[in-house]
């Protein structure tokens, strides 16, 4: 079990060899092991940016953020893409909400960043650690995962509102996303010491590995605590009912998998190398959607079903309107 003290940092070393974390260092290549209701249809999409694109989140179909390499920020505003001012030039690796008036964004030493409706402040920065996920409930209820660099294991970081508290995960190498149904019901996946898928679950204070088969994971999303899906680096995807996990059907040659993301239980998305994103309708299979694109892509999010964003390497943005991708 694990425990977040909110009296102190508490560091709990991992019990054996690192293996080698994936470097966020290139997230603006096609590099795979850089880190690692709205309209039905738009205008052709201008990507802002060439950097790599590498987390996409938004509060409505015309308030949409997406965060990469070397701090870059741009924002949707229901027309067009433009470049926000960014107070860092770190890489950037997750960003999410509660509000067009609360999101957060994280990345490399440390970084986390919060906007407030008006513009984006450093919160936190000059870290020996890098954060690559983070999930939140509410503006004193903050949750962002990653690793430690100095001591080669999985971090989990904490925001009650006044202050930070870390712990180090036993057992792990490194996090890769968090996400949550409530302050109460708190999960994390990434990759233990041997390589392996890693699933922790907790009450906000408490937390213990969930028994898990499979892979290292890099994404978790779910409509409720018996609906909950993870997605593997080698393509895999897995599904939570509340008693047990079941491997889904797929594509074998989809491909490496970085991101899941779903508007309903009736409308799920996996995104990954080479432009491949995966649609789920059924709960059940899933099948290759065709976006048009051979860069990376990272991340997937959406506003409705007929809206989805995914983003990816070179400032790639992609946008299905529930028919196809443009």
């Amino acid at each position: 079990m694990i425990v977040l003290d909110p009296s102190r940092v508490r560091r709990v070393l991992a019990a054996a060899a690192f293996a080698p974390l994936l470097s966020l260092s290139a997230c603006g290549s096609d590099d795979p092991v850089a880190k690692p209701a709205g309209a039905t249809s738009l205008a052709p999409i201008v990507s802002p940016t060439t950097q790599g694109l590498i987390a996409v989140w938004g509060s409505s179909a015309e308030d949409v953020w997406a965060v990469g390499s070397v701090g870059t920020i741009v924002h949707f505003d229901g027309r067009e893409w433009k470049v926000a001012v960014s107070p860092t030039t770190e890489n950037l690796s997750a960003v999410t909400g509660t509000g067009p008036d609360d999101v957060w964004a994280v990345g490399d030493t440390g970084e986390t960043l919060h906007y407030d409706g008006k513009s984006w402040t450093e919160k936190v920065s000059g870290l020996d650690e890098t954060f690559l996920g983070v999930w939140v409930s509410g503006p004193k209820d903050v949750w962002i995962v990653g690793v430690d660099t100095i001591d080669s294991a999985g971090i989990l970081r904490h925001w009650d509102g006044t202050k930070w508290d870390d712990v180090e995960v036993p057992g792990s190498v490194s996090l890769w996303e968090v996400w949550g149904t409530g302050p109460g019901d708190v999960w994390m996946v990434g990759t233990d010491i041997n390589g392996n898928g890693l699933i922790e679950r907790g009450d906000g204070m408490n937390f213990d590995t969930v028994a898990f088969q499979g892979t290292s994971l890099r994404s978790i999303w779910g409509a409720q605590p018996t609906d909950v899906w993870v997605a593997a680096y080698d393509g895999s995807i897995q599904h939570w009912d509340g008693t047990t996990w079941t491997m889904t059907t797929g594509p074998t040659s989809a491909g490496s998998l970085l991101g899941i993301w779903g508007s309903g239980a009736g409308d799920l998305w996996a995104v990954g190398l080479k432009g491949v994103a995966l649609r789920n309708s059924d709960g059940k299979a899933w099948i290759v959607s065709n976006t048009g694109t051979e860069s990376v892509l990272w991340s997937v999010w959406g506003g409705s079903p007929k809206d989805i964003w995914a983003v990816g390497s070179a400032g790639t943005i992609r946008h299905f309107d529930g028919t196809s991708w443009n």
